[in-house]
């Protein structure tokens, strides 16, 4: 390595060199050495160019949102921002021969694929921009005599290698003809080498360029005929990447490193030793909390504390005050799927430690911590969901192969209970015994249906027929039912438009009484009495268990009943399935609870969002329902919900509204004014000082097992992908953005040669991808400074989000307004 950083987007003219490091434009000499910070936004930069003069340079910003072009002197002083164009692909490609800056942008256009070049002033006196006759093209190179440009391909060769499709990258050149009359017209070259091609350039009378129609990215040349094609690099496996020129010298970046290619006619490129001499907020340790990063949550017995993942490690938090409890916090692991186990203050969870996934059971018992105890290490698959046994003697676990396997937490035995070739098992639930497991299988998709095993003997019995839609099982408190949700409502809706039926509702909750004897909770009795009413039962719910708190949280189990065994019969299970007495709507997240069930009810929306009261309201989110079996009632508990969990016992909500944790009673409408009945939790005491770098060993790593587990041929298209991710690796440590990270990502999943495997940086570190508004009209520069309104986009009273502004009433905004 010749940086200890991630260096991008290089150029260079006369005797300085410019680039992306840390998401920052920066500046050193041609030929290397140390570098000097130009920009500092705290936001993604990239693309910097020099102009013709090497007095400024441009770049991508997202300073403000989404990319737009910026501008600065080298010898220092505030950016200037020149465009407003609010498009996520905007992107400069260079400067003309007059000093303006080359832009390329879809800006205006109705698709972000029609990315068009323009001409940007960057004279303060003198703003503006002026679109380019080229039609529709990627990446451009301008010269006196001669202009190239790019369609098609949007990504880059690194990220897509060996691509042949048709948004292939395809250079056109146009030449000024001899007796210099005219601009001449643009001709396809290079028509007859199957090749990805990028940052066309033209650099000595000859068009350069990147391809890798020889199986690796190098640069090569041709004449402006096409003809004469010369590889000016040799690289073998790492693509070169993102080159530029200043008409002589070519620089480009291979792998987070700098080279550069002094002309044509030398032997080979060069290395360039770059030091940044600076220090590296990107890799700074910081703190990370939960009220930062909630992965998973699982709740105690009686709702007095919860077990937490804080990106990536476990903690045990009390609702009300103390201290957090770290479980499991270990650099460069990752632990996910935290769930309680049992009653003794004891928790499971998922980790990667050593490669493979295995169960870690740590805590607090009689009031000493119990150190992490591994097991299962390599046997349980990539585990995409987990269920603690009541009891705490058994785990269920869901892997990513579609197998469901049950861990016994004493000795560590694993069993398999079911596999499923359709997709992933989900809504894994135990009985209150822990003698039977349920869960949600899928069939030809989207089909699903709810199978029950004994955990005992592994025996497994369908319990729905798979003709539907079944999903989120959850056996009631008392043993008595099975509870699940299920799309088999068939009631069609006529269009308000088209003359068609459609079902957009379809799904109720479900009731399953589980012994033959046992009848419908919903129809009446002999002596006039639903069920429920019974003296010797409550209802769907269970008596106290007893249990008590410990001044921690945590709850101690060993003064409470045991909890009676669950009997179901199988024959002629399926025909028993009843009906919960709600309105049909869309239910997700079904959990039963003391005396009933909770769930909830997603609103019915537009995709497009038009359809709220007002255009600045937030998008409707599911509302947290609470169905009484006893009297037959719907009461919400909360809207606006992101999630929730249930206390052991089926007391207590704990509530995900955006960051904001909230403990709630499940048998009723929490009273603001009672503060016993909703507790905010404080989530930042759960927290950790996270290494950055550390971070992104693991997630390249977990990226890797992921890639291998889920590809579309077992054999990884004859890749050998560990060599792969060894040959990558040690890039990591060059890390110093998200930016950095998700390019790093792309390219190493690019060795696949493959396509519909996309990374997206993560947000609140310089991703800069954020969307902006737009004023629905087009402004020119006017001659003394100012801008005039040259357009203004009619409106559209069909949809309240198509009419600019200043086309509103009261507006009075028309075309040549100033």
């Amino acid at each position: 390595m010749t940086s200890d950083s991630y260096l991008r987007f290089p150029d260079v003219r006369d005797d300085l060199l410019t680039f992306v490091a840390e998401d920052d434009v920066w500046i050193a000499p041609a030929d290397g050495g140390r570098a000097w910070r130009l920009s500092a936004d705290d936001a993604q930069a990239s693309w910097p160019r020099l102009s013709r003069d090497g007095s400024r340079i441009s770049w991508s910003g997202a300073r403000d949102g989404a990319p737009e072009v910026y501008v600065a002197d080298v010898a220092g002083g505030p950016s200037r921002r020149l465009t407003y164009w609010g498009d996520p692909r905007t992107r400069v490609a260079g400067w003309t021969p007059d000093d303006e800056v080359l832009a390329v942008t879809a800006g205006g256009q109705p698709f972000g694929f029609l990315t068009c070049a323009y001409v940007v002033s960057a004279d303060r006196d003198a703003p503006g921009s002026r679109q380019l006759p080229f039609g529709q093209v990627s990446d451009l190179s301008v010269a006196r005599d001669a202009a190239a440009v790019l369609t098609g391909g949007y990504q880059e060769p690194a990220w897509r290698k060996r691509y042949r499709g048709g948004t292939a990258g395809r250079i056109w050149l146009r030449t000024r003809p001899p007796a210099g009359d005219g601009e001449g017209e643009f001709r396809r070259v290079l028509t007859g080498i199957a090749g990805h091609f990028a940052s066309p350039m033209l650099v000595g009378g000859r068009l350069a360029f990147l391809s890798d129609h020889e199986g690796t990215g190098n640069i090569y040349s041709v004449d402006f005929t096409g003809a004469d094609l010369r590889r000016h690099t040799d690289h073998d496996g790492p693509y070169a990447r993102q080159a530029s020129t200043d008409g002589v010298r070519i620089v480009y970046m291979c792998r987070g490193e700098l080279w550069i290619l002094d002309s044509l006619d030398a032997a080979g490129p060069r290395r360039l030793a770059v030091s940044l001499a600076s220090a590296t907020a990107g890799r700074a340790p910081r703190l990370i909390s939960a009220d930062d990063h909630i992965g998973g949550l699982s709740c105690d017995e009686t709702g007095q504390a919860s077990v937490i993942e804080v990106r990536g490690t476990i903690h045990w938090l009390t609702h009300r005050d103390g201290p957090a409890r770290a479980l499991a916090v270990t650099p460069g692991v990752r632990a996910r799927l935290p769930r309680v186990l049992g009653k003794d203050g004891l928790a499971v969870w998922v980790t990667d430690a050593g490669g493979r996934h295995a169960l870690e059971i740590g805590g607090d018992a009689d009031g000493q911590p119990v150190p992490p105890r591994q097991i299962a290490a390599g046997a349980i698959g990539m585990v995409s969901s987990i269920a603690a046994a009541p009891d705490g003697s058994a785990v269920a676990v869901a892997a990513r192969d579609g197998q469901l396997r049950v861990v016994d937490v004493a000795s560590g035995a694993v069993t398999e209970l079911a596999r499923s070739d359709d997709g992933d098992i989900t809504g894994l639930a135990w009985s209150p015994d822990s003698a039977w497991l349920a869960w949600s299988e899928p069939r030809l998709e989207p089909l699903r249906l709810i199978r029950v095993a004994r955990v005992a003997d592994g025996e497994v019995h369908d319990v729905t027929d798979g003709r539907f839609i079944d999903t989120d099982p959850a056996f009631t408190a008392d043993g008595k039912y099975l509870a699940f949700l299920s799309k088999r409502s068939f009631d069609p809706v006529y269009d308000a438009h088209f003359f068609d039926l459609s079902f957009p509702l379809g799904s109720r909750p479900y009731l399953l009484p589980l012994a033959a004897q046992t009848p419908s909770p919903f129809a009446p009795q002999s002596g006039g009495r639903r069920i429920g009413d019974d003296t010797t039962a409550e209802g769907n719910g269970a008596k106290d268990s007893g249990a008590k708190d410990s001044s921690d949280g945590a709850s101690s189990g060993s003064d409470a009943p045991k909890a009676a065994p669950v009997p179901i019969d199988f024959d002629g299970i399926a025909a028993r399935v009843v009906a919960v007495p709600v309105p049909e709507s869309r239910y997700e997240s079904l959990r039963a609870v003391k005396g009933g069930l909770v769930w909830l009810r997603e609103p019915l929306v537009g995709n497009l969002g038009q359809g709220g009261a007002r255009l600045t309201d937030d998008a409707p989110r599911p509302a947290l329902e609470r169905f009484d079996v006893r009297r037959q009632q719907v009461t919400i508990l909360q809207d606006n919900v992101d999630w929730f969990v249930t206390s052991g016992d089926g007391t207590r909500l704990v509530i995900g509204d955006h960051k904001r944790l909230t403990v709630l009673p499940a048998d009723r409408k929490a009273d603001p004014d009672n503060p016993d009945d909703q507790v905010v939790v404080d989530g930042s005491r759960a927290r950790f000082l996270a290494d950055p770098v550390e971070l992104w060993r693991n997630a390249f790593d977990e990226a890797g097992r992921i890639m291998a587990e889920d590809f579309w041929v077992p054999d990884m298209s004859e890749v050998d992908w560990p060599a792969v991710l060894a040959e990558y690796r040690p890039l990591v440590e060059l890390m110093t953005t998200a930016t950095d990270f998700a390019d790093l990502l792309w390219e190493t999943f690019g060795e696949l040669g493959t396509l519909h495997a996309y990374v997206t940086a993560a947000t609140g570190n310089g991703s800069g991808e954020s969307a902006v508004g737009l004023l629905g009209a087009d402004f020119e520069p006017d001659a003394d400074g100012g801008w005039r309104v040259s357009r203004v986009i009619p409106g559209e009273s069909s949809d309240p989000q198509a009419r600019s502004p200043l086309a509103g009433p009261g507006a009075r905004v028309h075309e040549g307004d100033r």
